[in-house]
């Protein structure tokens, strides 16, 4: 099936591949068995991964399997403490193309020029576009989203990432950073 995959495509494969330690060969964008053989190794890590730590609603499971195997294991830890918390928690994006990433930089900028900037980073200078990015979203009992744009969101952001903390170190939250704040991510 993959073999159908453009020159571009099959280069990012082949890079995901070598990052998650399952590819060795060149990285030319031609399809090989090599590839093929890493991109199925790849898989087995993934179902390792998603065997070990559990599955989640669809939406989250979509999210996971964009993000490199190592990524997946910490999304799969996060999603685990986060089944601690009260509200239902699930990753709302993973890994983003160039295109997705540029989309979101225009919003607020030369696009939707009545809302404001969603992201800082361009494409290429965001986690999202390298796959070891995603952002999370609470919903209350209700199923409203909790947008992060009052005091009552906000502080339910911070009791999540308190307890998210608690559980996974190394883990980098938008809410804790110094310029561009984004407490629902």
């Amino acid at each position: 099936m993959s073999m159908s995959l453009l020159p571009a495509d099959i280069l990012y494969l082949q890079r995901t591949c070598a990052v998650c330690g399952c590819y060795a060969g060149p990285l030319d964008g031609t399809w090989s068995l090599d590839v093929q053989t890493a991109e199925d190794k790849l898989a087995a890590q993934a179902a390792e991964i998603r065997d070990a730590l559990g599955t989640f609603d669809a939406r989250t499971e979509k999210n996971i399997a964009s993000l490199i195997t190592p990524a997946q294991q910490i999304a799969r830890q996060f999603m685990k403490a986060a089944s601690s918390f009260n509200m239902r928690v699930s990753i709302l994006s993973g890994t983003r193309t160039y295109a997705e990433q540029d989309a979101l930089y225009a919003i607020g900028r030369t696009v939707q020029l009545s809302c404001k900037p969603v992201t800082k980073a361009k494409s290429g200078r965001s986690n999202h576009n390298f796959g070891i990015a995603w952002d999370v979203g609470l919903f209350d009992s209700s199923g409203r989203y909790l947008d992060g744009k009052n005091k009552g969101d906000e502080d339910t952001y911070k009791e999540f990432a308190s307890l998210i903390k608690q559980h996974i170190g190394n883990i980098e939250w938008d809410g804790d950073w110094r310029t561009f704040v984004d407490l629902p991510h």
